[in-house]
């Protein structure tokens, strides 16, 4: 099955202010999401995340390298018609109502669409008391829910998020993971950027770490948080009940010997599980996650 989304060398390059020569924003980025997958994109600011994101949307052209939305162009009208978005700093005019925004983008994308649709939609996300409120009584919380409703109109096969949780409270963090998860059941793929980490550990079946602009990790989360280096001994101590060891694995041999020769009974070796924020930290400080 061909991927969602495949981008393959993307280079960007900006000319710099001065006149004199150019700064290289991102450099050779290449990965895949497949259909049904939920992709997590990681780096610290600077990377080159907004940068590749304007490339996936269409919004801005490549340096070198392609960007394929179902096989198409970003900017062509197939690939849009199945691809919802949501922005970090969503920039609404404050005298619409959410009612308006929904009836207005619905008329653009040419999906059919009543006051009833509308209803059903902002009561989904949390705003079925806004719907005739003018959005400049929304807080930043709120337009972020706004910016989702709008962008679940017409079922997308696509979802491409860009700190969407920004401005929600634990709560409304939750329902927006579950709305996620509800949309990726229904077939939705889902590229999620997120500073919020515990978001792309709850969620996301793979995720991408990009640092100075260039891939420096990437792979299904068991793999990220799964130590290349480090393994966990369980073992049952003769009279003593349960214990536990971390070794590095230049020593697991000999530690597995040691505990079996002085009578324990082992139960169990596997890697070291690490948190995401390791790995991200590791990864984007030029290190190697333990």
């Amino acid at each position: 099955m061909d991927p969602v989304l495949r981008v393959e060398g993307l280079s960007k390059r900006y000319p710099r202010q001065s006149g004199l020569g150019s700064f290289q924003a991102v450099s050779d980025v290449s990965f895949e999401l497949e259909p049904g997958g939920i992709l997590g994109f990681l780096g610290p600011n600077g990377a080159g995340k907004t940068t590749t994101m304007k490339c996936i949307l269409g919004l801005l052209a490549p340096s070198s390298g392609r960007i394929g939305v179902f096989g198409r162009p970003p900017a062509s009208r197939e690939a849009r018609r199945r691809m919802g978005y949501i922005p970090e700093n969503p920039d609404y005019e404050d005298s619409f109502t959410p009612e308006e925004y929904l009836s207005f983008f619905a008329s653009m994308r040419h999906i059919p669409w009543s006051r009833g649709d509308s209803a059903r939609m902002l009561g989904r996300v949390g705003l079925e008391n806004w719907g005739r409120a003018r959005i400049r009584r929304l807080s930043k919380g709120m337009r972020q829910k706004l910016s989702l409703a709008l962008a679940l109109q017409g079922s997308p096969e696509l979802l491409v998020m860009d700190e969407p949780t920004g401005g929600f409270d634990p709560l409304a963090r939750k329902e927006f993971r579950d709305m996620i998860l509800e949309e990726n059941a229904r077939g939705a793929a889902c590229f999620l950027s997120s500073h919020i980490l515990s978001d792309i550990e709850t969620i996301c079946s793979r995720a991408l770490i990009l640092a100075g602009g260039r891939v420096v990790r990437e792979g299904s989360m068991s793999e990220l948080l799964s130590s290349q280096n480090r393994h966990r001994i369980s073992y049952r101590k003769p009279g003593a009940g349960n214990a536990e060891e971390l070794v590095e694995l230049a020593d697991l041999q000999a530690a597995i010997d040691r505990i079996r020769s002085s009578g324990g009974e082992i139960e169990a070796v596997g890697r070291e599980i690490l948190s995401l924020e390791e790995v991200f930290l590791s990864a984007t400080s030029g290190g190697e996650a333990r």
